[in-house]
Order: structure tokens, then C-alpha cells, then sequence
């Protein structure tokens, strides 16, 4: 039987579920244990900490993980020290170490957008300090989104309508350090020509507003299976779809998906080449645009509350009303992409020895 390292944080912790018992734990690791047992792979359950990259035993190794949402990122810091060791070290990190950069990184999705030529129709300019805005701050067209790196459910993210609105914003978003920042004044009357640091460096995202949009919609692509939800712009919460409460949203057939919807979302999740995703879009009546993804680590309530999955089949989309376990889903989806994988790497052997 194949086996596949299966990383689990301090506190037992793997993935993300909704409606876990207990609260926040994640997917039940026994469940999923017998779904990947039941395709012919054994999960080993390990910590982080438990990890030796001295000892050279994790080279062509297959290996799958959870992030975190810890207050400040601290731990997700440090998963990510580890799965890019581990990656470095010749291990096949599920998915590849930039998926989990660009987790609740905004500013790496962004810049991850570019490099995959993910799409070319929405811009967004990211941003490390105020000096660094102030560089470009006469290219900024109003109104914008603005968007904090760190965040879900919209937190952080807000329509911007002025210069002198988007200077306060960036303000507030940084927490003042003031003794390091006497301590930098210092060395400006200290050492001649010392450039202080900027008293604002909390790293940021401007994106395009797109106008008199009415919802968006999420779709997670697990394999073969697509699920979707369609989220209304609610009273209050300007525009932000997301965090509107998931009892407010429209799922499987209900969500009202316009035609090419699903193919420009499966042209992205085939870009950016992973066994999962998790896709933001809008659509303005002429185009469809991404405004954010997600590779590992993301909500699944899509899931639980639709009655089935869409499934690509005889060149349409076809509902399938089924409901199935998280824990079902995500194993399909890693098997499936173990699979092809392996079928790729046997047929450049092949080719490369004929």
C-alpha cells in the first residue's frame, strides 16, 4: 500500500471542515484515513515538530499538510519554514510551497496571478510601506478596493474614494512601534544621509473596482467535482460578499451560475496545477473576472450545504445531487492528482529512454 505523510499542527490539527467537532479541529483524521485507505494509501500522521530533514528520509516522498489561521500568523510562519524545507530537501509537498505562501498572503497572491498568468483583466499594484505608495500614488485611479494582505470573510478589504482616504487608510492599518522609531530618528541626526525607515510598513494590495456588481461567486474544484455558491452584496457590508453569513448564500443549481462561468474557473484551477482550489469571481455582464484564490486551507461550508456537485462530462456540466463528506471530497481530489502525477512522470521516463 502507497503511503503519504500527512502533517498535522501542535494541536492534532489537519485542514479545515465546517461544522468540525470539536470547534476548529479540523477533519476527522480517522475518516479520512479509511477514504484514502479505501483508494489504496495509507495516511502517517505527523507534527511539524517531529520533522528531521537531517536524517535524508523525505526525498520523492508524498506529503500533504494543514495551514493555520493562528492570531499574528505565527505558526503558518513556521509551516511555512517547514514545507519549504521539506520541498528543498527533494519532498513532494502537496500542494507545491508557494500555494502556502499565498495563503491569506494577498500581496503573494497577487504578485502569484502575474507569474501564473492566471488572468490579465483585473489590475492590482501590492505595496510594502507608505513611501512605497507615495512613489506611484499619482497612478492611483479612484474609486479602489483596498485590501489588507491578512484576512478573511472581508476583513480588511474597502472601497477607497480618495487620495486623502487611502493615505488615512494606510495609516491605520499600521501599528506604531515608537520607540524603534525614536530609535531610527536618532541615526538620522547621528549619521549623515541615513534615509529613516518608513514609520508605515504594513504591506498592502490596490485592486480595480469593478461598478454595479450584485454578488460573487465562490467555487471550490476538488478533482473532478465543482461546487458553487452564489453570495449577494448584503445591506451593510458594502462590497464585500464574503462573510455574509452562509445561510444567505445560494448553492449547487440555486446559485444561478452564468454560462462560462465554470470553464473560466477550471481553466485557473488547471494554471495553477493543484489537487484543490478555492475561487472568487465576478462577472459584469461582459466578462468574468478573479478576484481571489486560494490552493489549501480554505472554508468548506460550499460543501455541506449543497445538495451535490457539478462534474465535467461529454463537453458540459452536469449537477450531481450527492452529498459528501469533506473528508470524501479532499481524498478524491489528492488521490486524483497523485495519480495523473505519477502518469506524467512514467511517460517522460518512457520518452526519455526511447
Amino acid at each position: 500500500m502507497k503511503s503519504i505523510i500527512a502533517l498535522m499542527d501542535y494541536k492534532t490539527k489537519f485542514g479545515s471542515k465546517h461544522f468540525d467537532t470539536p470547534y476548529r479541529s479540523g477533519m476527522d483524521k480517522d475518516k479520512l484515513s479509511d477514504y484514502f485507505n479505501d483508494m489504496g494509501f495509507r495516511l502517517a500522521y505527523t507534527y511539524f515538530n517531529e520533522i528531521n530533514l537531517s536524517e535524508g528520509t523525505f526525498k520523492d516522498k508524498d506529503v500533504i499538510y494543514t495551514s493555520s489561521e493562528d492570531i499574528g500568523y505565527k505558526y503558518k510562519s513556521y509551516i511555512e519554514d517547514v514545507i519549504y524545507a521539506l520541498e528543498l530537501s527533494g519532498a513532494n509537498v502537496v500542494p507545491a510551497y508557494k500555494h502556502l505562501r499565498a495563503n491569506n498572503n494577498k500581496v503573494f497572491m497577487e504578485l502569484m496571478r502575474q507569474f501564473e498568468d492566471l488572468t490579465n483583466n483585473i489590475n492590482a499594484q501590492v505595496y510594502g510601506s507608505m513611501k512605497d505608495l507615495l512613489m506611484h500614488l499619482n497612478k492611483v485611479t479612484y474609486p479602489v478596493v483596498f485590501k489588507t494582505s491578512e484576512g478573511a470573510s472581508g476583513t480588511g478589504v474597502c472601497l477607497i474614494k480618495s487620495e486623502k482616504e487611502l493615505i488615512t487608510k494606510v495609516k491605520q492599518i499600521n501599528q506604531r512601534n515608537y520607540r524603534s522609531d525614536l530609535r531610527d530618528y536618532g541615526r538620522s541626526l547621528k549619521h549623515e544621509g541615513y534615509i529613516r525607515e518608513s514609520l508605515y510598513r504594513q504591506k498592502f494590495i490596490l485592486q480595480d473596482f469593478i461598478p454595479n456588481l450584485q454578488n460573487d461567486w465562490k467555487i471550490y474544484i476538488f478533482g473532478e467535482k465543482l461546487y458553487v455558491f452564489k453570495r449577494p452584496l448584503l445591506k451593510g457590508r458594502g462590497i464585500k460578499a464574503s462573510g455574509g453569513g452562509y445561510d444567505n448564500y445560494f448553492y449547487g443549481l440555486e446559485a444561478e451560475a452564468p454560462d462560462g462561468l465554470f470553464d473560466f474557473a477550471q481553466e485557473i484551477y488547471i494554471k495553477m496545477n493543484v489537487p484543490h482550489i478555492s475561487i472568487d469571481i465576478v462577472f459584469d455582464g461582459n466578462e468574468f473576472y478573479l478576484i481571489e484564490f486560494q490552493s489549501l486551507y480554505f472554508g468548506t461550508a460550499g460543501i455541506p450545504y449543497s445538495e451535490g456537485y457539478f462534474t465535467h462530462k461529454n463537453d458540459d456540466w452536469e449537477f450531481v445531487t450527492k452529498k459528501l463528506e469533506v473528508e470524501k471530497v479532499y481524498a478524491d481530489s489528492i488521490v486524483q492528482y497523485l495519480e495523473k502525477k505519477n502518469v506524467k512522470k512514467q511517460n517522460l521516463y518512457i520518452t526519455a529512454n526511447h
